[in-house]
C-alpha cells in the first residue's frame, strides 16, 4: 500500500512539474513585442506552416509535408548503399508523407540528378507512389568512365504545394569492362558460306546484365569493294554479343575483330574457302568496228580492245584465273596482241585484236586454261576499211530553190552519204565538213549508218556580183555549197586484194575548194581548203566519165602519189525570189481550135523561182467560132506546168500553156495573165500576148 501512494504520489508531482514547464514556455515571447517564436521548419520543407498562439504572440507548428530520400543496393535493396559504378545500379527510394504525417499514395515524383554522372531507369526519372507513399527508380553510372559525386532530389505535389527532398549525395566510381572468348562457330568456311561469331563481355568481373553494345569488323568486308559482310554491331544478351559473318569472295584467311570503349580489342581468324570458276561471260569490244591495218584517222582505229568476264555459280568475279584465246579467222594477218591473260579483282580479262589487210567479220573465243570446257566467243567485230573513199563520196540538197532571196531563215537540208572501197557505209561518227559562198550553213555532221545531213538556211550573204557560168546573165542568188571529209584517193583495185598496190590506176586530188563560178576552176578569191602545202604537184584531168563534175580541185596542188585525202563533193543553193523576172514566149502551136504555148519562167535574178510556187493563169484569148461569134478561149496548164519545179538550173524553168476553142474560124489571139504564188503566199503577175 505504501508503494502504491508513493507511485501515486510521484506522479503527481510529475504533473505539476510538466505543467508548470509548459506554462513557462508559453509565456517566453521575447519581450513584451509578441514577436513570432522560431516555427522549426527547414529549408527545403516548403509546406511547413505555423499557427500563432493565443497569448504573448508565440506560435504553434503544426506539421510538414515531406519526401525522404534514401539509397539502397538495386542488387539487395535491404542494404543501403550511396557509391554508383556501372553495372552496379543503386535505388532511389522516396517516402511523401502530408503535414498530418500520413503516407500520400498515387503522387508522380520527378527525379532530378547531374546527368554527367548518373541516369535514370526509366529514362524520364518520374514514378508514382505506391500505398504506402513509396515511390523509386533505378539510378545507372552515365559512362564506363565516370568519376566523381553528385546529388539525387526528389519532387512531387501535396496538398496543392511542391515538396521537394533534401539533396542525397552519392559517389560514383568508374567501372571496368572486359571482352572475353571470340569465337566463330565455323573457322572454316566454304565461298559464300555465312556463320555466327560471338564475344562474352564483362562488366566489373561479371558478366554484363545489361545491353552493351559491342562493334565488328572483318578484313575482307573492310575492303574497297567488300568480299564479307559481317554485323557492324551487336548488343550483348545475358552479357553475350552475337554477330553474322557471310562471305562474298574472300577466297583467304580473315581477321575478325570485336571491340568496345574501354575494352581491349578481340581477334579470330576464318579461313575461307576460293569460289570456283563455272563461266566465262562476254564484255564488250571496243570499238566494235575496226579499219584495215594503215588506213586509221581521225576517230578510227586499227585495234579492238575484247573483255571478257571470269564469273562462279553465283556470277561473282573470280579472281588469276588464266584464260586463251583465239580468232575466227587469221586472214590478211588478223593477229591478237596475247594468246592468255589472267583475270583481275574484277573477273575480267582483255586482248587487243589488230585488223590485217583484209575487211572481214571476226569473232574471239575464250576458254579457261584450268578447264577448257568453260569457254565463249565475242559478238562479231567487224573489220573494213572505215573511210570514205572520193569515188563513193556523194552530196545531195533536198530542194534546191528555196524562198530566200528576199526571206530570211529558209531552209532546207543538204545530205552526204559516204561509204568506204568496198561500199560499205563509213564507220559512224566520220566528221563531214561543210562551208558555203553565202547563206548559212551548219559546219559538221556526224555519219551514222554512211550518212548524215546538215540545215541549210536563207539569209547574208547573198552572193550579187558573181561570174556564173550560164547563158542566162545569172549574177546573184546562187549559192556554192563544199562537203568535204578525211578520207582516201580512189584506185582501180587490179588484183581484188583490197590493198592498192605499185602500178594501180589512182585518181590524184588536189586542194578542194569553193567553186563560186561554178567552172570547176579555183579562181582568186574562191575558198581553198589545202589539205598538205607541201604538195605542188600537177593534177589529172577530170575523168571524162565525169565522176568528178562536182568534186573539183585546185591544179597544182597534188603529190602524185596513192593516199588520204579530202574526199568532196559542191551543190548549189539558189536563193529565189518570187518576183518574176522573165516570161520568155516560145511560138504559139495551133492544131486547129488547141494550141500549146510554151515559155520560160525566172526570178529577177533569172534564177528559177521557189520551188512549190504555183502558177494560175486567165484569159483574155478570143476566137470567131463558126456562127461567127467572137468567144473566149479556155487556157490551162500542160501536166507538170503549174508549178515550180525542183531545180537549180541557171535561166529558171519551163512551162506550157494550153488554150483551147471550139469550131474555130479563125485562130486565138489575145493576153493571158500569169500569176505566180510563191510558198509563202507571195505573188506577181506577168502578161503573155498570143498574136
Amino acid at each position: 500500500m505504501r508503494n502504491l501512494i508513493t507511485f501515486g504520489l510521484i506522479s503527481r508531482v510529475r504533473f505539476v512539474f510538466v505543467f508548470v514547464l509548459a506554462a513557462l514556455i508559453a509565456g517566453c515571447g521575447g519581450g513584451g513585442g509578441g514577436s513570432p517564436a522560431a516555427t522549426g521548419c527547414l529549408p527545403y520543407q516548403t509546406d511547413c506552416t505555423s499557427t500563432p498562439g493565443s497569448s504573448g504572440g508565440g506560435t504553434t507548428t503544426t506539421g510538414v509535408s515531406k519526401a525522404t530520400v534514401s539509397l539502397l543496393d538495386a542488387i539487395n535493396p535491404s542494404v543501403e548503399k550511396n557509391t554508383l559504378t556501372a553495372g552496379k545500379p543503386l535505388l532511389v527510394k522516396v517516402v511523401v508523407t502530408n503535414a498530418a504525417g500520413a503516407v500520400v499514395p498515387n503522387a508522380v515524383v520527378t527525379f532530378a540528378t547531374d546527368a554527367a554522372f548518373g541516369t535514370f531507369d526509366p529514362p524520364s526519372g518520374t514514378s508514382l507512389t505506391s500505398a504506402s507513399g513509396v515511390a523509386q527508380v533505378t539510378l545507372l553510372a552515365s559512362s564506363l568512365t565516370s568519376n566523381g559525386a553528385a546529388n539525387v532530389t526528389a519532387s512531387t505535389t501535396v496538398d496543392g504545394a511542391t515538396v521537394t527532398s533534401a539533396p542525397f549525395g552519392y559517389a560514383v566510381t568508374p567501372g571496368t569492362i572486359e571482352l572475353r572468348n571470340l569465337t566463330a562457330n565455323s573457322t572454316v568456311l566454304g565461298a559464300y558460306g555465312s556463320t555466327s561469331v560471338t564475344v562474352d563481355v564483362y562488366l566489373n568481373g561479371q558478366p554484363a546484365a545489361s545491353a552493351q553494345t559491342v562493334s565488328f569488323s572483318s578484313s575482307c568486308a573492310s575492303q574497297a569493294t567488300p568480299k564479307a559482310a559481317i554485323s557492324s554491331s551487336a548488343a550483348s544478351v545475358n552479357g553475350t554479343a552475337r554477330a553474322t559473318y557471310t562471305d562474298a569472295g574472300c577466297a583467304a584467311t580473315d581477321t575478325i575483330t570485336a571491340s568496345m570503349q574501354g575494352a581491349a580489342p578481340l581477334i579470330t581468324t576464318i579461313v575461307v574457302a576460293a569460289p570456283t570458276a563455272s563461266n566465262i561471260s562476254y564484255v564488250s569490244a571496243s570499238p566494235a568496228s575496226i579499219v584495215l591495218a594503215g588506213t586509221g584517222g581521225a576517230g578510227l582505229s586499227s585495234d579492238s580492245v575484247v573483255t571478257f568476264k571470269v564469273v562462279d555459280s553465283t556470277n561473282s568475279p573470280i579472281a588469276s584465273k588464266v584464260v586463251n584465246f583465239a580468232l575466227s579467222t587469221d586472214v590478211g594477218g588478223i593477229k591478237l596482241n596475247h594468246q592468255a591473260a589472267t583475270s583481275n579483282a574484277s573477273g575480267l580479262v582483255s586482248v587487243t585484236v589488230s585488223a590485217g589487210s583484209v575487211p572481214t567479220p571476226v569473232w574471239v573465243t575464250a576458254n579457261l586454261d584450268s578447264d577448257p570446257s568453260i569457254k565463249t566467243q565475242s559478238t562479231n567485230l567487224t573489220i573494213s576499211t572505215g573511210r570514205p573513199t572520193q569515188d563513193r563520196f556523194s552530196f545531195s540538197i533536198k530542194t534546191f530553190n528555196v524562198e530566200g532571196w528576199h526571206r530570211n531563215g529558209t531552209q532546207t537540208d543538204a545530205t552526204v552519204y559516204a561509204a568506204d572501197r568496198l561500199g560499205n557505209p563509213v564507220a559512224d561518227g566520220t566528221v563531214v565538213n561543210f562551208i558555203s559562198e553565202g547563206a548559212i550553213v551548219q559546219p559538221s555532221c556526224q555519219t551514222v549508218s554512211g550518212s548524215c545531213s546538215v540545215k541549210v538556211t536563207s539569209g547574208e550573204l547573198r552572193p550579187r556580183v558573181d561570174t556564173e557560168p550560164s547563158s542566162f546573165g545569172v549574177t546573184a542568188g546562187r549559192v556554192t555549197l563544199l562537203a568535204y571529209a578525211q578520207g582516201e584517193e580512189s584506185f582501180d583495185d587490179l588484183n581484188t586484194n583490197n590493198i592498192y598496190d605499185s602500178g594501180e590506176p589512182f585518181r590524184d586530188l588536189g586542194d578542194a575548194f569553193v567553186d563560186s563560178n561554178e567552172n570547176r576552176a579555183w579562181a582568186s578569191g574562191e575558198r581553198e581548203i589545202a589539205f598538205n602545202p607541201a604538195n605542188t604537184s600537177s593534177c589529172m584531168a577530170y575523168p571524162g566519165d565525169g565522176r568528178y563534175y562536182n568534186a573539183p580541185y585546185k591544179a597544182d596542188t597534188c603529190n602524185g602519189v596513192w593516199g588520204t585525202a579530202h574526199v568532196r563533193r559542191t551543190g548549189v543553193v539558189v536563193l529565189s525570189s518570187y518576183i518574176i523576172g522573165t516570161v520568155s514566149p516560145s511560138a504559139f502551136v495551133s492544131a486547129g481550135c488547141v494550141g500549146s504555148y510554151t515559155f520560160r519562167l525566172s526570178d529577177e535574178n533569172n534564177n528559177p523561182m521557189p520551188a512549190g510556187a504555183t502558177l494560175s493563169a486567165v484569159s483574155s484569148v478570143t476566137y470567131r467560132n463558126d456562127a461567127f461569134e467572137t468567144v473566149k478561149a479556155s487556157v490551162s496548164f500542160a501536166p507538170g506546168s503549174a508549178s515550180v519545179p525542183n531545180t537549180s538550173a541557171p535561166g529558171g524553168s519551163y512551162h506550157t500553156l494550153i488554150v483551147e476553142g471550139s469550131k474555130c474560124t479563125s485562130l486565138p489571139v489575145g493576153s493571158i495573165g500569169v500569176t505566180v504564188t510563191s510558198p509563202s503566199g507571195d505573188a506577181s503577175s506577168r502578161t503573155i500576148t498570143i498574136n
